[in-house]
């Protein structure tokens, strides 16, 4: 890219695991067109962002203050609310003191951009949002409650200001520009997108082998895989229905992933067919998964995809009951409704068993949905001469 092309280009990756890496790949892009990138990142990714060839700013937040400031026996969505509270605060001082003229500014979609920017008063059109979806549809879903909003108080009060919690702000629409990391093949009700919505595929970030991680595949069984992602991992009971619904089975293995929340001395009396972890490089073990049980995330679902596997999608909220709605139109996987089915183990075993006998359907809706992703992806690049004109 040309020089005259060069622009000043501040990104403020996302703070929670699948919107940090959302952001990565279109960091590297911009810097690679030639763009001055600076990069605000909470400092638990920074080690991530080495050899990106970027500026990155890192800022931290007081974990133990989270804790000292989360109410007793609180979800542990709510850490969240707090981390993203207390990192709004660290990000609004780091703009302050930063003297540098951005032409763009570029934030994961969870951040109340436009109420932050009552303070700044940026021209709105400078502002890009990297999203996972233009809107959420499913209104069921919004359960914001008082307590979803207990993070922002102190940030409120100091600004005078109303920032919203960062599920609540996914149910309105706004006119920034938004790089919208799926296909629009894929993208629920995408007829409804208007002329800010520019489709630029998944980001799969390419992670180092970790070679601590211990797990051998019984090649004499297909291999299910089980993950409810970083936040819905916490419901014991749906992981043990999955145990059950496959214990000390001939044909399948379990592979499952219950987060950092879980204490792995909760599983007792686990079969021999089953191995339970806290984290799994997912990356690295898609290439042998036959089945994939998920929550559906929108990261954990491209690359399932993009690895050829069918999945079966238990929603837990939000976009996540769109996704599945999509797979199933698409003919791609199963969608399992927990509010309308009960999840039982005959419902898992009769969803795997479906995916199995029926192989060759679900690889047509696979094989649409890949061809469509990587076809965004391969777009990008005309994409940010649009956006970053």
């Amino acid at each position: 890219m040309e020089n005259k092309k060069s622009k000043n280009i501040l990104v403020v990756s996302g703070i929670q695991r699948g919107h940090f890496t959302g952001s990565v790949e279109i960091v590297r892009e911009l810097s690679s067109l030639g763009h001055n990138v600076t990069c605000y990142v909470l400092d638990e990714y920074e080690e991530r962002m080495k050899n990106v060839g970027v500026k990155v700013v890192a800022y931290k937040v007081d974990r133990d203050e989270i804790q000292k400031k989360k109410p007793e026996h609180a979800p542990p969505f709510l850490e969240y609310v707090f981390l993203f509270g207390m990192s709004f605060e660290a990000i609004i001082s780091l703009l302050s003191k930063d003297e540098t003229k951005y032409d763009y500014y570029v934030f994961d979609s969870f951040f109340d951009v436009k109420e932050m920017n009552k303070i700044f008063n940026i021209p709105p059109e400078k502002f890009v949002l990297i999203s996972v979806s233009h809107i959420f549809s499913d209104e069921n879903c919004l359960d914001i409650t008082p307590i979803r909003r207990w993070g922002f108080k102190e940030l409120n009060e100091k600004y005078n200001l109303n920032f919203h919690e960062f599920v609540e702000i996914h149910y309105t629409p706004n006119k920034f520009k938004k790089l919208i990391l799926t296909s629009k093949l894929f993208h629920y009700k995408s007829e409804k997108c208007d002329d800010t919505c520019y489709f630029i595929g998944p980001n799969i970030e390419k992670r180092k082998f970790d070679e601590n991680f211990k797990f051998q595949k019984d090649k004499s069984k297909k291999l299910i895989y089980i993950s409810c992602g970083t936040i819905f991992n916490v419901d014991i009971d749906y992981f043990k229905t999955c145990i059950e619904a496959f214990r000390d089975s001939d044909e399948y293995q379990l592979l499952i992933t219950v987060g950092q929340y879980l204490d792995l001395k909760l599983f007792q009396d686990v079969p021999k067919n089953v191995s339970i972890f806290n984290y799994v490089p997912q990356s690295q073990i898609f290439s042998d998964v036959d089945v994939f049980i998920s929550h559906g995330g929108l990261n954990s679902i491209h690359e399932t995809f993009l690895c050829g596997v069918a999945p079966i999608i238990v929603p837990q909220k939000y976009d996540q009951f769109d996704t599945a709605r999509k797979v199933e139109e698409l003919e791609a996987g199963i969608f399992l409704n927990k509010n309308k089915t009960k999840i039982t183990p005959d419902v898992i075993r009769d969803a795997v068993n479906t995916i199995v006998a029926n192989k060759e359907k679900y690889k047509k809706g696979v094989e649409l949905i890949k061809n469509s992703l990587l076809e965004a992806t391969n777009n990008r690049k005309n994409i940010y001469e649009k956006v970053f004109a």
